[in-house]
Parts: C-alpha cells; sequence; structure tokens
C-alpha cells in the first residue's frame, strides 16, 4: 500500500514538473535576418531587420533588450520596435525597450530593425538583441547581427555637406550624418520653431560623424532645421517631430 501511494505521489511530482515545463516553454520564434551584414558605404545608415513569430495562443507583451558585443570605433547604434501608438526608434545607448509592445497570438511581428551609423569608419560591430515576454521573463529568444564596414572606391565620390534627419518625423530624437572637407569651430546645426525663433544648437565637431538631435521636449510639430557652415547658411530642411 504505502509503495503505491509512493508510486502515485511520484508520478503526481513528474506531472506537475511536466506541466510546469510546457507553461515556460519558448513561445517566440525569429526568421528573415541576416547575421552578418558587409557595407561599403561608410557615410550611410545600415539596417538589419528581423520579423518575430509569436507562436503561442495568446497576446505577448514583448521588451527588446540589447547587449552590445563589440561596437568598433566612431560607430553609433539604435534599434526600433513596434506598430501603431507603441512603435518607438531607441537612442543610442538605450539598453531595453518600454515593454509595452504586442504581438497577437500566432501573428508574426516585422518592425523590428537594428541600425548601424558608421560614421566614416570602417570595423565590425556585434550586437546581441533578446525579445522577452514582459509578463514571463524566462520566456524569450535572442539572436546576434553583425555589420561589417569596409572602405572602398566609391567613398572617394562622397559629397561634402549634412544629411537629411534619418528619423523624420521624429519622437525621442533623429540623426544627422555629415561629411565636410574641413573642420571650423563655427559648424552648427540650428533648429527653428515656425515662428523664427531658435529652440536648439548643436556644435558640428570634427569633419565627419553623427549628430543626435533630442527631440523628446520638443512640443509636436513643424520645425525648420539650418546647417551653418564657416558661419554661413548652407543649406535647411524641415523636421516633424510627432511624439505618440
Amino acid at each position: 500500500m504505502k509503495k503505491t501511494t509512493l508510486l502515485r505521489a511520484a508520478g503526481l511530482m513528474i506531472a506537475s514538473a511536466g506541466l510546469s515545463f510546457s507553461l515556460s516553454a519558448q513561445t517566440f520564434s525569429l526568421s528573415n535576418y541576416t547575421p552578418v551584414i558587409n557595407v561599403t558605404d561608410l557615410f550611410a545608415q545600415s539596417e538589419s531587420h528581423v520579423d518575430l513569430s509569436n507562436t503561442s495562443s495568446s497576446l505577448k507583451r514583448v521588451t527588446v533588450e540589447r547587449s552590445i558585443n563589440t561596437l568598433a570605433p566612431g560607430h553609433m547604434e539604435f534599434f526600433c520596435f513596434g506598430t501603431g501608438s507603441t512603435a518607438a526608434c531607441y537612442p543610442p545607448g538605450t539598453p531595453a525597450s518600454g515593454g509595452n509592445d504586442t504581438i497577437l497570438a500566432n501573428t508574426t511581428d516585422a518592425s523590428f530593425k537594428g541600425t548601424i551609423l558608421p560614421m566614416g569608419y570602417p570595423g565590425y560591430t556585434s550586437i546581441h538583441y533578446r525579445f522577452i515576454d514582459t509578463d514571463n521573463p524566462s520566456d524569450s529568444v535572442g539572436v546576434d547581427l553583425a555589420w561589417n564596414f569596409t572602405t572602398s572606391l566609391g567613398e572617394n565620390n562622397q559629397q561634402y555637406g549634412l544629411s537629411k534627419p534619418l528619423q523624420n518625423p521624429a519622437d525621442a530624437f533623429t540623426v544627422f550624418n555629415y561629411y565636410l572637407p574641413t573642420a571650423d569651430s563655427r559648424d552648427q546645426l540650428v533648429v527653428y520653431n515656425m515662428l523664427g525663433a531658435v529652440v536648439r544648437v548643436l556644435d558640428i565637431p570634427g569633419k565627419h560623424g553623427a549628430l543626435v538631435l533630442n527631440t523628446s521636449d520638443l512640443k509636436s510639430g513643424v520645425y525648420i532645421v539650418s546647417f551653418i557652415n564657416g558661419g554661413r547658411l548652407k543649406d535647411s530642411c524641415r523636421l516633424v517631430v510627432s511624439h505618440r
């Protein structure tokens, strides 16, 4: 009698362990991504996309965590994720997304992209992105994405100047690439509102690189961004700020 009871108890423990395992089983899968991208344009941003699938029978909230394996000197990284009202691009150095993006049961979200700005520098950058069930952090899937930037003869044809804003409309930030023949302490990026008032001034350091313009504290609306080169107005463009 005692043996039967013990066997039943052991069976219940095994069944319970199996039930616990099934509840914490991985429900995300990744597809349609390129592990290593080879790039020869050292002055343009390069994007790597990943499709994230929710293979479970219920809606999932997702957090994206970013950790750097290696970041080549001079490179700048950021990532974007989400659709609708929660869609966002996260500034360089952001370790994780907000965690409120959702994926319906048995659907695929193709919104994720990791982006590297090489800013004129060759090198190898590798970043690990992990997609986590916000409500069950033990349920996650990760991937390493890498960019290999190499020089080419084509870079000699790079035109001098400041790029258009790479995030436009912008929510928390946008980025401008620049490539100038000389470095001048008077080089600036000046942001005006539609009334002509200056709301932001950024000095442009060195001959080439990237400027991150923080727009999180600017009101939603249209702004004029002017490039001052050598003390003179060189170029202007419109920037739309739209907060989600």
